[in-house]
């Protein structure tokens, strides 16, 4: 008897004991075990299905923080809000001012392409307004020069904006070198400007005790 369901046994145990003489114990048995089969199988299905929500949950978790992330170097590339570059800069880290070493505003232009004001942070030019600036130095000739310089510009109209801010720095207060990056940015959206002198590099004579100033304004695009 150890082979016969265990169900099945109990009822016939009942019928030896006359329990059920007077009623139909085939359909009985055959009722209750089609049932408790059926519950197993529902059991197993539930299982599964929650086997299934739970690892498409923990897979959707994974893959929505692998792509979320920004990394921000001195490789660091020209790119919108959103970028998945992994070269690309994220723009809400270069919010105000971020220097190593002293840096301030210039008023004067110093550049006969310029066709608006001299412009700083919080400066708006052309629907562009200027929220962050990240400054780059690196060793030269004199100890260490200020050679890449990333704008962050944000379009606060409603319009996209295709204008070509240009970024001059100066050293005490002597214009030093130019340069435009011409840029089309929709509106609410950010975009950051790479501006690189390569004129440190080629040996250019600065005094290590100089003054740095900065400013940025819109040139005619090209």
């Amino acid at each position: 008897m150890s082979d016969i369901d265990p169900l099945i046994r109990r009822e016939i145990q009942w019928m030896a004991l006359g329990v059920l003489e007077n009623k139909d114990l085939s359909t009985i048995i055959i009722a209750k075990a089609k049932r408790r089969r059926l519950r197993r199988l529902f059991t197993a299905l539930g299982a599964a299905l929650a086997l299934t929500v739970v690892s498409v949950g923990i897979y959707a978790l994974f893959f929505n923080n692998s792509t979320s992330v920004t990394i921000v170097g001195d490789s660091a590339n020209t790119g919108a809000t959103g970028s998945h570059d992994s070269a690309a800069v994220n723009a809400q880290q270069i919010t105000g001012l971020i220097s190593d070493y002293p840096i301030t505003w210039e008023q004067s232009i110093g550049d006969l392409g310029a066709i608006s004001k001299a412009a700083g942070l919080g400066d708006t030019l052309g629907g562009l307004t200027a929220t962050g600036l990240k400054v780059q130095w690196t060793r030269c000739s004199i100890g260490t020069c200020p050679t890449t310089w990333i704008l962050n510009v944000k379009n606060t109209t409603g319009d996209i904006i295709s204008a070509a801010p240009a970024l001059m720095i100066y050293v005490d207060h002597g214009p030093l070198t130019s340069s435009s990056r011409p840029v089309t940015v929709t509106s609410g959206s950010t975009a950051l400007l790479v501006f690189t002198f390569p004129e440190f590099a080629q040996g250019l004579t600065v005094s290590a005790n100089s003054t740095w100033q900065w400013n940025w304004f819109l040139t005619v695009p090209r």
